[in-house]
């Protein structure tokens, strides 16, 4: 009972069935030291219900209109959380639909008693035949998509039993998204701040098909796509803008220096490649200029790192001379193996090399810095 006093339980609620009463009643009694019920815009014919919960020392809720969201929902209550409780140490969400046990709130709260580090996520077994297809297609496709994007595997990518230490109450607050995108930002804010995502298998409970869920399958996955594809489909608009100068400028100066200077024909060795000097000078020229307007770019508005430009311009040199020189060798060395047209075969070299300079940039050039966030 000692341990719980100093968990805390939110719970967002958009117009909650008769089930929130005593599912709050349930883990007042467990002997939860906070529970902080969010009323999200739900109205007046739900202003009953809610006076059914009484509130205490343990009990708070917090109610607003309109509906904003349950990003919206689950950060003012965190905020309540940093502000006024300071005892709590340890904090976990939970829906109001009824699908997380109080026995599964409280085997999380010993978990994290045991190891508070990242984020601790209560796993559903997708597995079992009372899943709703929606569900299982959804986090089997999500999962597979976040693990490809940012290098970890979370099992259960939309459940809402969540739990996580006191000090990640900042980061947690940080996070963008107002709606169900914020879960995911959540996950991916995690990823990048190289904080451990670990699972804890819960009891998997879906009633009347999960209809009271509301989650809207076309709307809120568009907005959770959106936010996991974000990053990439801005550093794919940068990068498609840097390879269309880079493409022409390296285009014109291989034209002029074939028309123009001869002495560039000769071929040189670097390693087992075999590189033209044309080729490798036009290479050279093109992605200097197109590098400097990528690096700014995706430093601003891709990765948008706020660590200033002493720890990203080494690495992202590191990254721009790897990516230049494997640009200028491979083409050449294709060229002259295969006999392909260097402007031709130079579309497929840099296509590869995108996808390895955007992880290097994700992982290393821009990735933030570790937070170890204070006890507030």
């Amino acid at each position: 009972m000692e341990l719980y006093k100093h968990s805390a339980v939110i719970i967002p609620a958009y117009k909650p069935d008769d089930r929130l009463p005593p599912y709050v009643a349930a883990l007042k009694e467990a002997g939860l030291g906070k529970i902080v019920i969010v009323d999200d815009g739900s109205g007046d014919d739900y202003a009953p219900l809610f006076a059914a919960i009484p509130q205490d020392e343990t009990v708070h809720i917090i109610s607003y209109v309109p509906n904003a969201g349950k990003g919206v929902a689950l950060k003012r209550a965190m905020q309540y959380l940093l502000d006024e409780c300071p005892e709590q140490a340890y904090i976990i969400t939970a829906d109001s639909d009824g699908q997380h046990t109080v026995a599964d709130v409280l085997r999380m709260t010993d978990s994290l008693h045991e190891d508070d580090s990242g984020l601790l996520l209560g796993s559903r077994d997708f597995d079992q035949p009372d899943v709703p297809r929606k569900s299982f297609w959804g986090n089997r496709i999500t999962t597979v998509v976040f693990k490809l994007f940012y290098g970890q595997w979370v099992t259960d990518t939309q459940t809402g039993l969540r739990g996580f230490s006191r000090k990640l109450l900042p980061m947690m607050i940080a996070a963008k998204g107002e709606r169900y995108e914020y879960e995911m930002n959540m996950l991916i804010e995690c990823a990048r701040q190289k904080q451990p995502m670990r699972a804890l298998p819960i009891e998997t409970v879906y009633e009347n098909n999960n209809e009271g869920s509301h989650f809207r399958p076309f709307q809120d996955s568009v907005r959770i796509y959106k936010v996991i594809l974000g990053n990439f489909l801005r550093y794919v608009s940068v990068s498609v803008g840097s390879f269309v100068i880079d493409y022409l400028l390296f285009v014109l100066l291989n034209f002029l220096f074939q028309k123009f200077v001869p002495a560039l024909e000769h071929e040189f060795k670097f390693l087992f490649f075999s590189i033209i000097a044309r080729i490798g000078l036009a290479v050279v020229l093109a992605r200097l200029f197109s590098g400097t307007a990528n690096f700014l770019l995706n430093r601003s508005v891709v990765f948008q790192d706020k660590e200033g430009v002493g720890k990203s311009i080494p690495r992202y040199l590191c990254v721009f001379f790897l990516n230049m020189i494997l640009s200028a060798a491979l083409t050449s060395s294709l060229h002259l193996w295969f006999g392909v047209s260097d402007q031709l075969i130079k579309i497929p070299v840099d296509i590869l090399l995108f996808f390895l300079s955007y992880k290097l940039q994700q992982n290393w050039v821009f990735a933030p810095k570790k937070k170890e966030s204070a006890d507030a």
